[in-house]
């Protein structure tokens, strides 16, 4: 089995990949800062158990606007989830515009502490952790 299934929520559903040794978070719909922190705290909890260092955080079905926490996410959350053993971090960006421009922006606070990287779709962000 490729992928094992660790959390299934309304907005978040995570998995391990157990060949290429990576999570896959899938986030979908318009998310409230509760669903945000509650599942990005989920996935330290779950790097840490896997002994993981990869992510992939696929925002693709994201909607609306959540840059009031990128803050929180590439300064608060981040540094914790390196410390959890996180070393390199794929986003898929959003199709809607405004959830777009909040990853792009956590992105960009987040490249000042480490490795992450936003990426058009899945197969781009795959690839590149692989070649890691």
């Amino acid at each position: 089995m490729k992928h094992i299934q660790l959390l299934s929520t309304e907005c978040l559903t995570l998995e391990y990949n157990a060949v290429d040794d990576f999570l896959i978070s899938h986030w979908k719909g318009e998310l409230s800062t509760q669903d945000i922190k509650q599942g990005y705290e989920s996935i330290i909890l779950h790097l840490k158990k896997n002994f993981c260092h990869k992510l992939l955080d696929d925002h693709k079905d994201v909607r609306g606007l959540w840059a009031d926490l990128a803050d929180w996410v590439a300064h608060d959350w981040y540094p914790r989830a390196k410390a959890a053993g996180l070393e390199y971090h794929a986003c898929i960006f959003s199709t809607s515009t405004f959830s777009r421009l909040s990853t792009e922006k956590a992105i960009e606070m987040m490249k000042e502490t480490g490795i992450a990287q936003g990426f058009e779709d899945e197969m781009a962000a795959e690839n590149w952790l692989k070649s890691l």
